[in-house]
């Protein structure tokens, strides 16, 4: 185990999500906008049309200036992310993946090498060469797709691996693999004609070739629109069975806590989708001349929010895992639970053992606290109105309602075994709890510090449920 990152209000998990969420928005578009280099140039060069070459030289500065500089940038923001907010599982991919990530780098390197002398070599090698050198690129740039596709999805559908053997063949080429890169490419694509579309209306004195090329990028969107959706039906189809239950759940009971969270999202994306679709029909495809800077951003717009959407909702699908039935959201490993419970869970991490012994001895508060902050903050903040806050959580439950729900949430990682069914509603959304009965009495004791009024009467709330949770 690890310390602790404690971000108030916000919580580290977001942190993490917004951070990933940019990233991944901007480096599908470099896969995808490379393929857009190439086939475009492809094109200028059978036509031997100089106003598309033209186009193209201002689109590759506007290319290498995003993906180098910000794209790189919120790269190592999600490195510097992760390894705070969820170092157990950092550590877990790095240890597993560790070849896999060596050569992804190697190949990322290379693919920025090739960027840089493609954009610098504009007019000064001939046609023939410059080309190559685009097709070179999109060669390099989608192995990092696949490399770290592999890695992706292992967390969320890891198949036949099993941390004993260390079978990384099973890990890295896991159920998930192929449906989620034929998504991803399509994905990357889109977003090729999208931004292609935001440099194409803002070109100035060019309008004999702007017309054309707006109409040409919107066709960029079309594999996505048709094939899109079929790998979207073959992924979900290899999900977990828990994690397709809480899909199905979600979208059949809107309204209901987390199961309403899931169904949000996964209609937001599909609205983002369709919309972004009609816009790019009805303006640059249909109505070129009439298509804009701000119609162009519009569409940008929409496609970061069925990104953020997209990547959200595969980010719920996981919970309560980091890496599915190995690791827990706060870093404790399944096969560990029972030790733990037995062990105690200050025995179990050193790192809360070592702050616990700055406490006085009678502090049940303050150990209550640290259990709070190592098996809690990945998922919760404390106060206030944060991210999933035990403020707005816990509402005016008192100290008896607050163990019972402890009690509840120690065994809701268990299936009974006559019935095949979980024996607690939070199987599937959030980990067990665990340690001591000393150490959860102590938990019990700060959460109702947290209480928006504690009050004896409220007892009767300890057979209720926590909404949201």
């Amino acid at each position: 185990m690890f310390p602790v990152w404690e971000v108030p209000n916000t919580g580290s998990g977001w942190i993490i999500g917004l951070t990933a969420i940019l990233h991944v928005f901007i480096s599908h578009f470099a896969i995808g906008g490379g393929a857009f280099l190439a086939f475009t140039e492809q094109l200028a060069y059978k036509k031997q049309d100089d106003r598309i070459y033209d186009y193209l030289k201002k689109h590759t500065k506007f290319f290498l200036l995003l993906t180098t500089v910000l794209g790189a940038v919120s790269g190592v923001g999600i490195w510097w992310a992760i390894g705070l907010a969820s170092p157990n599982g950092t550590q877990t991919l790095l240890q597993n993946f560790s070849l896999f990530w060596a050569v992804e780098y190697v190949f990322f390197a290379v693919e920025l090498a090739i960027l840089m002398a493609y954009y610098y070599t504009w007019d000064k090698v001939d046609r023939k060469t410059h080309l190559k050198l685009a097709w070179m690129y999109i060669g390099v740039s989608y192995f990092t797709l696949f490399a770290i596709n592999g890695i992706l999805t292992f967390m969320l559908t890891s198949g036949g691996w099993n941390y004993q053997a260390g079978n990384i063949g099973d890990a890295f080429f896991n159920p998930g693999f192929w449906p989620a890169l034929g998504l991803r490419s399509f994905i990357m694509l889109a977003l090729a004609g999208i931004f292609a579309l935001f440099t194409i209306s803002r070109l100035k004195g060019m309008d004999d070739v702007k017309a054309y090329m707006l109409k040409y990028s919107a066709k960029w969107m079309l594999p996505a629109l048709i094939l899109g959706p079929l790998f979207v039906v073959s992924y979900l189809f290899v999900l977990p069975d828990a994690t397709q239950q809480v899909i199905i759940n979600g979208l059949s009971s809107i309204g209901e806590g987390n199961f309403s969270v899931m169904a949000k999202a996964i209609f937001l994306a599909l609205t983002f989708a369709v919309g972004l679709f009609g816009m790019v029909l009805v303006g640059p495809y249909l109505n070129p001349k009439a298509f804009n800077t701000s119609f162009a951003a519009m569409c940008l717009a929409a496609g970061f929010g069925f990104m953020f959407m997209e990547e959200w909702s595969r980010e719920m699908m996981r919970k309560p895992f980091v890496v599915y039935n190995y690791m827990y959201s706060n870093g404790l490993r399944t096969h560990e639970i029972d030790k733990v419970n037995n062990d105690g869970y200050f025995n179990y991490n050193k790192f809360a053992l070592a702050e616990k012994t700055t406490l006085a001895s009678s502090d049940e508060v303050g150990e209550g606290q640290l259990m709070f902050r190592y098996q809690c903050t990945s998922c919760h903040t404390a106060t206030g109105n944060g991210y999933r806050s035990m403020t707005r959580m816990l509402g005016e439950r008192d100290e008896d309602a607050i163990k019972n729900l402890i009690t509840l949430m120690k065994d809701n990682h268990k299936i009974d075994p006559e019935t095949g069914l979980a024996k607690t509603m939070y199987h599937g959304y959030m980990p067990p709890v665990v340690g001591h009965q000393d150490e959860l009495d102590a938990l019990a004791k700060y959460l109702v510090t947290l209480n928006t009024k504690p009050d004896t009467e409220t007892s009767v709330a300890a057979a209720q449920v926590v909404p949201g949770v």
